[in-house]
């Protein structure tokens, strides 16, 4: 199959479940050769977007040193993909996936970007909404698109260890030229090292196994960015970050835990990553992120008796306990009719699946109690019962105690 047959296969294939643009640049001139972008015929949005040419002429020289995949942002997070086609070992064009939000942001932010530029009134309002109506889509969900796309041009598999990272917005970002990595001969030994001992640690993720300790501080004491990486210190652990998230994804699934699943713990942590600038707090999510892949793994193994998709029902409650459940949404994402579903839950678990959301509820609401600081009113808002009275009752029936005899002995032991 010929590369752009190949290309339009990838593309078909993607917009089945995501509506994502696809940029293909001539090397030298920086033309737009094609594209799937409805901005296609506003040279304005790829400047916006994309830098001028300076920006294209430093990607471009990336490529010409390494055969790897490219994510760049500018200056309000947005991110794109860059991979490279060569011919006769030199770049020819540049095939770009994206631009993404990798969380959401609000008009003010991109309002504060907008304010370094010189634009008229007009053509600011216009640049707002054109950046304001990009998609959202996280890293974590973003990257294999870019893993399938750099596999569709080069017909090569990489990982997401061997994406490097064009920080050119950043404040205290290197020069362009930087972005051609320096030759390291160390490096061969030391990636060896890491390799191995990350290795080691997703298998216990894909266990399930709870003595990971050793293997954790094993491998984050081998960790590093990489002589390719660039930008700040809190870019770099982002960066980092991100990864270490991507792979507990996988290594998640390939344990048993449903896609669905673990691509929404993966997002809940990457939020919270990106929230934080401290790095020891950036350590800290990512133990209890690896943590919670453990135990959610080594859960379901310990449960042989349990089928998939009710574990799989297990796992969206527990994600959706803050939330109003609605069983015919949890039906639909498992693939079951609501009514099949309630069947095989009080089957399998022994209990109704509304009396198995409850019992979670009030094991959640135990924990809430003991913060002195949130009314029985609170806990029972944030867990979206309808009354304080009805959440007392559940809470009663559940664990012979009314909420507040039981806060009042919690507070005092």
């Amino acid at each position: 199959m010929e590369l752009n047959e190949r290309i339009r296969f990838f593309l078909n294939l993607m917009s089945c479940s995501q509506n994502l643009s696809y940029w293909q640049f001539d090397s030298n001139s920086f033309d737009l050769l094609e594209t799937t972008s409805p901005y296609r015929d506003d040279p304005s949005f790829i400047r916006l977007v994309f830098g001028d040419e300076k920006r294209f002429q430093a990607i471009s020289a990336y490529g010409e040193a390494q055969n790897s995949p490219l994510i760049s942002y500018n200056g309000i997070d947005l991110c794109w993909a860059t991979i490279f086609e060569y011919e006769n070992g030199k770049v020819s064009r540049l095939h770009v996936l994206g631009p993404v939000y990798n969380s959401d942001i609000s008009v003010n932010a991109i309002e504060k970007e907008l304010d370094r530029h010189y634009m008229s009134q007009r053509f600011r309002r216009r640049a707002i909404n054109l950046l304001a109506g990009q998609p959202v889509l996280s890293a974590t969900r973003f990257w294999p698109y870019v893993q399938m796309l750099h596999y569709t041009v080069n017909e090569e598999k990489v990982g997401i260890d061997a994406f490097r990272y064009d920080s050119s917005n950043a404040p205290k970002a290197r020069k362009a030229s930087a972005l051609i990595p320096e030759d390291n001969p160390k490096d061969v030994s030391i990636h060896a090292g890491v390799y191995q001992s990350q290795s080691e640690l997703f298998a216990k993720i894909e266990r399930g196994d709870i003595n990971y300790a050793g293997a954790l501080n094993n491998a984050v004491s081998k960790a590093s960015y990489g002589s390719s990486s660039f930008g700040t210190p809190s870019e770099k652990a982002n960066a980092y970050a991100i990864k270490f998230i991507t792979l507990s994804v996988q290594a998640a699934i390939r344990g048993g835990l449903a896609p669905v699943i673990a691509y929404s713990v993966g997002d809940y942590y990457e939020t919270q990553i990106a929230q934080t600038q401290s790095l020891a707090e950036k350590k800290n999510i990512l133990d209890k992120m690896f943590e919670d892949f453990v135990r959610r793994v080594h859960k379901l193994k310990q449960r042989n008796d349990i089928s998939s998709p009710i574990r799989t029902c297990c796992d969206y409650i527990s994600l959706h306990i803050y939330d109003v459940i609605d069983l015919e949404k949890m039906a639909y994402v498992i693939g079951y009719t609501k009514y099949y579903l309630s069947r095989k839950f009080k089957q399998e678990m022994g209990v109704s699946i509304w009396d198995y959301i409850n019992e979670r509820k009030v094991e959640e609401a135990k924990l809430l109690l003991a913060d002195p600081n949130l009314t029985i009113q609170d806990v029972a808002d944030k867990l979206n019962y309808c009354s304080r009275s009805y959440f007392s009752e559940v809470f009663k029936n559940i664990t012979g105690q009314w909420p507040s005899s039981f806060r009042t002995e919690e507070l005092n032991q």
